[in-house]
């Protein structure tokens, strides 16, 4: 049977932030996390210059157009009474997280999230649809920029659009980066139980358990009995997941992933945990781990729990920044993604993304722009996840021959291999022969097994991987790309077939 290659999917164009925020499309959208619900998809995002305060919520009917709806959880009618100190039980019953995070310029000279005058500025949001029918969103709250003076709290609504009122806070850090920084929060259920990661940077990535019928913890801590020492430091701030320079984390859970182990096929139940890595303005990078229990321990290929210091460390690094080599727009720094499965089966990572492109082109000094891309991701013959290099533009994970492979583009491929380093990695061309060598920048041999199973031997490792149609939006036309994790080095490769005459 023919492959389905996706169609051209008019991608809208990207553009810098402009004060006409309802057209951003998928501009401007930092820290996504995406909701399905009656046949639509819900992206809720951080990013508020110029847009109404809270978090953006964009409605896309195909994944790939997005379209502003609001904001959720404003702040800013509520503000006077933030203010005054009489917002509990009503005007969204946010004074409890606005007293815990409320900052002075006196106390900090710049960078202050939560003022005096009443204003909040939210944080990495996670939209889900609850067990009681109700749409619950994990909304953050930080003092300022820099600090871990944060809190996490759970607010409800009867439409994914709001309005949303607050029904209370699940964990509260303190300034001085003494515990985890209570932000970036995601939920996840599985197996009858329900869980909420969170934590950026200082003590890192750490999970606590909920109570699958409210949304709130289980054990109904709360920062007072930590404070008065009727519970533990890790009762009250739960299991360390991920440690370092690392944030956004999102745990998924799969069932029966293929694996083949001796030869033979068999089925595994995984969480995957994924976060990001490094400065967020310079390194971003997106990392994996996984483990057969929620709490871990998450380790990578080769079996070293999830690190991260100095930029780099352990985790397998699924994408970081790069460019195709007659790409107008880089990848770069992207990060603090979703991982979830449409209602049809389709796995797909939502995350930010930067480029460099406005500053290439003399129309600005600024790269602060993050943009709403998704990426199908599939798993190889080891069971690790791996992530198309292209934005999704509606493929299909199928069968793929060793003839369809070689003979698009004449087994001519432009390959991006991610190392440890945090330079931008470039494109460079190889060629896929007929008789299983790989030739050009990268040499070895190659070979498919399976339905879309692919292994790469180079000099620089084994790479285990899948092949599937993708829409190669650099050269304006469908194609192959392989998507591989090395075995021993734990890094990406990425591999677009190329139709460009030499």
């Amino acid at each position: 049977m023919a492959l389905r290659y996706p169609k051209k999917p008019h991608f809208d164009r990207l553009t810098m932030r402009t004060p006409d925020y309802a057209n951003w499309h998928e501009g401007c959208a930092h820290d996504p996390s995406i909701l399905e619900w009656e046949g639509k998809y819900y992206a809720f995002s951080t990013d508020t210059f110029g847009a109404p305060g809270g978090y953006q919520i964009r409605v896309s009917d195909d994944l790939i157009h997005w379209a502003y709806v609001g904001s959720a959880l404003q702040s800013d009618p509520f503000a006077p009474h933030l203010k005054k100190g009489e917002a509990r039980g009503q005007y969204g019953n946010l004074q409890d997280a606005y007293d815990w995070c409320v900052t002075s310029t006196r106390e900090v000279g710049y960078g202050v999230c939560t003022r005096l005058d009443g204003s909040m500025a939210f944080w990495a949001p996670h939209c889900v649809r609850g067990t009681d029918g109700k749409f619950w969103l994990y909304y953050c709250l930080t003092g300022y920029f820099g600090g871990s003076k944060s809190c996490i709290g759970l607010a409800k609504s009867a439409s994914p659009t709001g309005p949303f009122v607050s029904e209370g806070l699940l964990l509260q850090s303190p300034a001085g980066w003494r515990t985890p920084n209570a932000i970036d929060p995601q939920f996840f259920a599985a197996e009858g139980r329900a869980f909420l990661v969170y934590g950026s940077y200082g003590l890192g990535i750490h999970l606590i358990e909920l109570d699958p019928a409210t949304g709130m913890r289980k054990d109904g801590l709360t920062y007072a009995d930590f404070a008065a020492k009727r519970a533990t430091f890790g009762e009250y701030y739960g299991t360390a997941l991920a440690r370092g320079s690392v944030e956004g984390g999102v745990v998924h859970y799969h069932k029966d992933v293929p694996v083949l182990e001796g030869g033979k096929w068999t089925k595994k139940n995984f969480y995957y945990l994924m976060c990001s890595y490094g400065s967020l303005s310079s390194v971003y990078n997106m990392r994996c781990g996984r483990s057969e229990r929620p709490e871990g321990p998450y380790v990578d290929v080769n079996g070293n729990e999830l690190v991260c210091s100095t930029d780099i460390g352990t985790g397998n690094k699924m994408l970081g920044s790069f460019r195709w080599e007659a790409a107008p727009v880089d990848f770069f720094c992207p990060g603090h993604n979703d991982m979830f499965t449409t209602s049809e089966g389709v796995d797909l990572i939502a995350y930010h993304c930067r480029t460099n492109y406005f500053i290439e082109k003399g129309l600005s000094r600024s790269n602060n722009f993050h943009y709403l891309y998704l990426a199908r991701y599939a798993f190889n013959s080891d069971g690790w996840p791996v992530m198309n290099g292209n934005r999704y533009a509606g493929e299909e994970i199928q069968d793929v021959t060793d003839e369809e492979l070689t003979n698009i583009s004449a087994g001519k491929f432009e390959a991006v291999m991610f190392t440890q380093g945090t330079d931008t990695v470039k494109g460079k061309r190889v060629v896929l022969g007929k008789d299983g060598s790989v030739r050009g920048a990268y040499n070895g041999s190659w070979e498919m097994y399976g339905a879309h199973y692919i292994r790469l031997k180079l000099t620089e490792d084994e790479f285990l991987g899948v092949v599937m149609p993708a829409w190669i939006d650099d050269q304006n036309v469908a194609g192959l790309t392989v998507t591989a994790m090395g075995k021993t080095t734990g890094m990406a490769l990425l591999l677009n077939s190329t139709n460009r005459i030499e």
